[in-house]
């Protein structure tokens, strides 16, 4: 027998939405979950790095980023919705889905008449950027399908941004702000960035590169987002600690985590699956160190090696 979401109201006429479950909207086999707190309701484990510099700041927000669906999978703790047991152990895509606010045309149901482009993902997704001056990021590692507002894009260069970030920035502006505060429509203060981090801060990708305020000695930061919150507070603080001693392994061994994005982005649609962390496998580098000297036999000079990616 398919499984029928036994709370949902059938003969609810209180608001227009209420036909929603009557054409459809309610499935066999699934749990009935008709409001965003649904998604943004879920609890999590966010932590927030102090970089030294913007240098070091967008190159902890590359290699913390492939790392983001392993710790998905290993800190799962979100089976249950509603009281029913899920076919899935964490948050990330019923909060995705919760707050995804792309049009019929920016999801490629409809041809585009009206909207711009096709946007591949939600605004609370996977990454789809790197952003580092490292040379060992290479081209093919990037998103084939990110989609940029050029023009916008081509401002912040000709304001002097390098195109790597222009090109990060201009894929956050790709989407509409959802959230506006009166007072911020009243004038517009240069020197204020209530603007910007309106929409900096709805574009909800599991890692997030936080530019100081233009007012306040803050510096430059990276945001960890992916884990999930944890029955106990050693647990919690065990997953924090954790992820801080990575990113100093990180910065003191030169590490190198880079795989292609799109591998990233199927990494965390396996870390939903039951007991992902025992049971799936994942895309992850074959050898994340450095090029290294490899001492000869004979004693004499010394070659380079250099690491592989899966």
């Amino acid at each position: 027998m398919p499984f029928k979401d036994p709370t949902i109201d059938y003969n609810l006429h209180k608001w227009p939405e209420d036909d929603d479950v009557r054409n459809g909207a309610a499935k066999e086999d699934h749990i009935y979950m008709d409001a965003m707190a649904f998604g943004m309701g879920s609890c999590c484990l966010q932590i927030t790095f102090q970089a030294k510099n913007i240098t070091e700041g967008r190159r902890l927000y590359d290699q913390l980023s492939p790392l983001g669906p392993i710790m998905l999978a290993l800190t799962a703790a979100t089976p249950i919705y509603k009281g029913f047991l899920a076919d899935t152990d964490v948050r990330w895509d019923q909060i995705s889905r919760a707050v995804d606010d792309r049009t019929p045309e920016e999801l490629g149901e409809v041809p585009l008449k009206h909207d711009r482009w096709r946007v591949p993902k939600s605004r609370y997704a996977s990454n789809s950027t790197y952003i580092s001056q490292d040379p060992r990021l290479r081209k093919e590692y990037m998103d084939p399908e990110l989609i940029v507002d050029q023009k916008l894009k081509k401002r912040l260069i000709d304001g002097g941004m390098d195109d790597l970030l222009a090109t990060h920035f201009a894929h956050l502006f790709i989407r509409d702000p959802i959230v506006i505060f009166a007072e911020d429509l009243k004038e517009l203060d240069l020197n204020k960035t209530d603007h910007f981090e309106n929409l900096q801060s709805t574009n909800w990708q599991h890692m997030r590169f936080k530019p100081p305020p233009h007012d306040k000695d803050t510096g430059w930061r990276v945001e960890f987002r992916p884990m999930e919150i944890q029955i106990t507070d050693y647990e919690n603080a065990a997953f924090s600690i954790f992820i801080v001693l990575v990113t100093r392994a990180i910065l003191s061994f030169d590490l190198n985590f880079y795989i292609p994005i799109p591998l990233t982005t199927q990494n965390m649609q396996t870390a939903h699956a039951r007991n992902a962390v025992l049971d799936s496998k994942f895309f992850f580098r074959n050898d994340p160190l450095p090029p290294r000297a490899i001492r000869l036999n004979n004693g004499g000079a010394s070659a380079s090696g250099t690491a592989s990616a899966s």
